[in-house]
């Protein structure tokens, strides 16, 4: 987690640390700006691809002409930038990156250094690792593994046979660790199936707020690693989400579903029951997944269903 730094960095220092190639005017810009608020001496970034892997695009239209009419602006696009504008290009293989790398290196610092707040809740047997960060109001349970440099933000709650791993960050209000919703009726009552197993989450993954991660009824629940995962997602239990896929907002994944690497699913989307969706797939905004997709498959609506293949 990180906040807004002051600095002071010259065109040609941006050029060298992207390890770019640049010869035209030099000057220094103090501060990075939204391509739809730009500020004085920034540092702005346009392209149309929002995720090149998934061929995602931005359909919106700019008129970057406007960007002369502010004073020492830097614009980073694409190498095939065509648009014809008078003020400093850096021409990107991949501008969106570029753009967070410099903000990373020069325009942001940590926000919350490593440390357990007063206020924290730590049960006996749990092992934390170096630099781990515990936000205030949170809970620890018993015999939980925290990996070095993970941030726990305020007011989450974690337990049961729980282990997260290393650069990990679960922000505010998540709960992980809880039993899923599994009843029996016998009649009379409704009776509950506890869930003993565990819960697995890798390293560099990523959990936004107010999220659940339900612990399995025997086995594991298992995120691999760098999964990111956005608010206000629900993870059931025996779900596995092998690495590098995104869960964006709004998401319920239920239980037993296998989600493959390099997968993308698009916010307020169902996947039911024990369905499976391979490698490098796309599932479309709102979607209910309600059968077995192989992978490099983009599919959409309720129910979903395949429109293509993602090559």
């Amino acid at each position: 987690m990180y906040r807004a730094k002051q600095n002071r960095v010259s065109i040609k220092k941006l050029s060298k640390f992207l390890n770019y190639d640049y010869d035209g005017e030099d000057f220094d810009i103090i501060q990075v700006s939204n391509i739809d608020n730009v500020k004085d001496h920034s540092l702005v970034f346009y392209t149309e691809t929002i995720n090149a892997k998934f061929q995602l695009k931005d359909n919106q239209k700019y008129n970057l002409k406007k960007l002369e009419n502010h004073k020492n602006i830097v614009l980073i696009s694409d190498a095939n930038f065509k648009q014809k504008i008078n003020i400093p290009i850096i021409y990107s293989k991949n501008p969106r990156l570029d753009f967070q790398r410099i903000i990373m290196e020069f325009f942001s610092e940590e926000e919350f250094k490593p440390g357990i707040h007063s206020t924290v809740t730590i049960e006996p047997n749990v092992k934390l690792g170096k630099n781990v960060y515990v936000g205030p109001n949170c809970y620890i349970g018993k015999n939980v593994i925290i990996g070095d440099n993970t941030k726990i933000l305020s007011n989450t709650v974690i337990f049961g046979i729980t282990k997260v791993g290393k650069n990990s960050v679960i922000s505010s209000n998540c709960t992980i660790g809880s039993e899923g919703f599994s009843f029996s009726y016998d009649g009379t009552k409704f009776i509950h199936f506890n869930h003993i197993g565990e819960i697995s989450i890798g390293d560099n993954v990523w959990i936004g707020s107010n999220c659940t991660v339900e612990r399995s009824q025997i086995d594991k629940t298992i995120i691999e690693d760098h999964v990111k995962i956005d608010d206000l997602v629900h993870i059931s239990h025996n779900t596995i989400i092998k690495k590098f896929s995104q869960i964006t907002a709004g998401s319920v994944i239920a239980g037993r579903a296998k989600i493959g690497e390099h997968c993308w699913i698009s916010p307020n989307s169902v996947v039911e029951n024990g369905c499976e969706i391979g490698d490098n797939s796309i599932v479309g905004t709102s979607s209910l997944v309600r059968n077995n997709f192989p992978s490099n498959s983009v599919i959409i609506g309720t129910p979903a269903k395949l429109v293509r293949t993602n090559r």
